[in-house]
């Protein structure tokens, strides 16, 4: 299973989503293109797409009242799977905030940090081979749990559409000049056809 965080999905899902930066701070150019060809990429493999419920708590908020619209779409689509955070994610969560954690941050500062860890500790939970995020908090703790982060940029542009092959031959009133044009025999249809006739005409004198 691989995982796709909020940030992909709002590029996915949203027809005008922001531009996202790579690792240098600068916009990420054809964006959009990048992650429809990684989608069409998985779907022609059938690999299913995992949402971590937390993930999917972030793109909700940001669709406002469409938000019933996008659950309906990603729920007609078979290959992706919304992740609860459940038992198993907790024990991961709670292994890998033990890491990082220090005594003297106070809770209330861990917020978004948590909401994070939630993310990647349920990738973690469903052995996932792949987290797909543009979020830089997010591949810092996936790193740990040693499960590969995939950022667009990082996506390859996809290919450009095959060439079709150039027609040079007659078009067009072209064609019909040929069709129209005498037939010019070939030199031994010419000595043939010569002596065919001398032959009727000896013939014939006999």
């Amino acid at each position: 299973m691989i995982i796709f965080d909020s940030t992909y999905l709002v590029v996915y899902l949203n027809p005008n989503p922001p531009p996202p930066t790579d690792r240098e701070g600068k916009p990420v150019e054809r964006f959009k293109e990048r992650v429809a060809y990684l989608a069409a990429t998985l779907d022609v493999s059938n690999q299913v797409i995992g949402v971590p419920a937390p993930a999917m708590a972030e793109v909700l908020v940001r669709a406002g009242k469409g938000r019933a619209q996008l659950v309906s779409v990603l729920s007609d689509r078979w290959h992706f799977e919304i992740l609860p955070f459940d038992s198993r994610a907790a024990i991961e969560a709670s292994e890998l905030i033990a890491e990082i954690k220090s005594n003297k941050e106070p809770w209330v500062t861990w917020a978004k940090v948590k909401f994070d860890i939630q993310i990647v500790s349920i990738a973690k939970a469903e052995a996932a081979s792949v987290i797909y995020a543009d979020d830089t908090d997010i591949e810092k703790y996936a790193r740990r749990v040693k499960i590969p982060v995939v950022r667009i940029c990082d996506l390859p542009l996809p290919p450009p559409p095959e060439e079709k092959p150039i027609d040079t031959g007659p078009v067009g009133s072209q064609m019909s000049l040929l069709e129209t044009a005498p037939t010019q025999k070939t030199s031994s249809e010419v000595r043939e056809a010569k002596n065919a006739a001398e032959t009727e005409k000896n013939s014939q004198n006999e």
